[in-house]
C-alpha cells in the first residue's frame, strides 16, 4: 500500500470487525481498565481466554502484580466506557463499577468473565496474557454489541436467528 509495513498492517487489520472489550483490574486507588479488541477464546477445559496489551500498558502491568482481572464484553450503549479506557477520559464516569472477590467489573456488559492470570508471553511490542475463567455471568438476553470496524465504532442490531432454519455459530466455532 504505502510501503510502511506497520501502517499497512494497521490499515488491513481495520477491515476485521471485532467486539469491544473492557479489561478491568483492581488499582491502588480504585478500578483501572483498558479497552481491547484482541480477545480470543483459547480452551473449553479448562476455560481460558487471551488478550494482547502493549508493553507500555499500565493496566497489563497491574494485572501481572494483582493476578486477577475481569473481561467485560461491551454492549452497544457502552461506547463511552470504551472511549474512556482507550485514552479519551470523560470528566465523570457514566457507568457503575461492581466488585466480586476483589475483581472489579462494570454493570451492563453483555458478558463478564472473572479471570486469574495463568500465563504471559512476549509478542513483539505487545504481551499476550492468558486468563483462566473462574466465573462468568451476564444478562439472559444479550444487548446489541459494541463493535469496531474501519477505525471506528460500529453497531449491529442483535437479532436471534431462527433456530429451525439456521445453525447457531456456537455449534460451529469450537470445531477447528
Amino acid at each position: 500500500m504505502n510501503g510502511d509495513p506497520a501502517q499497512d498492517f494497521r490499515t488491513f487489520f481495520r477491515r476485521l470487525t471485532t467486539g469491544v472489550t473492557l479489561i478491568a483490574v483492581a488499582g491502588e486507588s480504585g478500578p483501572a481498565g483498558m479497552t481491547v479488541n484482541s480477545l480470543t477464546p483459547v480452551s473449553l477445559d479448562p476455560p481460558l481466554l487471551l488478550f494482547c496489551a502493549a508493553l507500555t500498558s499500565a493496566t497489563a502491568k497491574r494485572i501481572t502484580v494483582v493476578g486477577s482481572f475481569s473481561v467485560n464484553l461491551l454492549a452497544g450503549d457502552q461506547q463511552d466506557v470504551s472511549m474512556h479506557h482507550a485514552g479519551k477520559p470523560l470528566a465523570a464516569p457514566t457507568w457503575r463499577w461492581k466488585e466480586t472477590e476483589g475483581v472489579p467489573w462494570i454493570e451492563g456488559a453483555n458478558a463478564t468473565f472473572r479471570c486469574r492470570l495463568v500465563a504471559e508471553h512476549p509478542g513483539g511490542d505487545h504481551r499476550i496474557l492468558i486468563g483462566q475463567i473462574d466465573d462468568m455471568f451476564g444478562p439472559t438476553t444479550a444487548a446489541t454489541p459494541l463493535l469496531y470496524h474501519g477505525g471506528r465504532y460500529a453497531r449491529l442490531p442483535y437479532d436471534e436467528p431462527n433456530q429451525a432454519t439456521e445453525q447457531r455459530i456456537d455449534e460451529l466455532w469450537w470445531t477447528g
